[in-house]
Formats: C-alpha cells, structure tokens, sequence
C-alpha cells in the first residue's frame, strides 16, 4: 500500500481594505453585489460602474507587479477597485475628502 502526502502551501488571503470599508458602511443595506444593483442602490449610471469595474480588470493584467499575492483573479481586483469607486462617489457627495490621484478613478468619481 502506498502512501500519498500533500503539501500545500498557505497563502494568507487578506481582503482589501476598501472592501472591508464598503462592508462595514453598507453591507447590511444591499440585498447583493451585482452591478446592476449597485448602480441603483447608489445612483451611479450603470457605465460608470461599469467602466471603474473594467478599470479594475486592465489594471490587474497591465500592472501585475501591483496585485497583492493573495489576489487570484482579475474579479477580486476588479470587485475592490469597484466598491473603491464607489466610497469615493459617497465621500465626495457628502464633502467628505476622497482620494483623486492616479489610480483613483477621480475623473469617473467627477461625473457621477
């Protein structure tokens, strides 16, 4: 009888800190994720969302030296950069102050 082992290297998988912020301030709020629903809840036109998300997309293909190793697909890096957006649209309507430099998508925050 042969005996198999398995050894699996752990990655710690560390969520980012905008989804952690977009969680505490509205996760309970939200009945899902989807874009759709959170072009509505927020009031952000749907290409917006969209077009932050597809930011999100390029930017983990273009910059991968930037991902995080936890980071396993261009959804999560899309998903964070996504709900980023987002807080910066809610920080900027409430006059609080939001992030504008590269990376921050400052010129899709200025239309929503």
């Amino acid at each position: 009888m042969s005996c198999y082992f398995f050894i699996v290297e752990h990655i710690y998988m560390r969520r980012s800190r905008f989804t952690i912020e977009f969680e505490k301030r509205f996760g309970d709020k939200l009945q899902d994720r989807k874009k759709s629903t959170l072009a509505k809840y927020f009031k952000i036109k749907k290409s917006l969302i969209n077009n932050a998300y597809d930011r999100g997309v390029g930017a983990f293909h273009n910059n991968p030296s930037s991902v995080r190793k936890g980071v396993s697909s261009e959804e999560q890096w899309a998903t964070a950069r996504l709900y980023k957006f987002i807080l910066n649209v809610e920080n900027k309507r409430q006059n609080k102050p939001y992030p504008t430099g590269r990376g921050h998508d400052g010129d899709l925050v200025d239309k929503a």
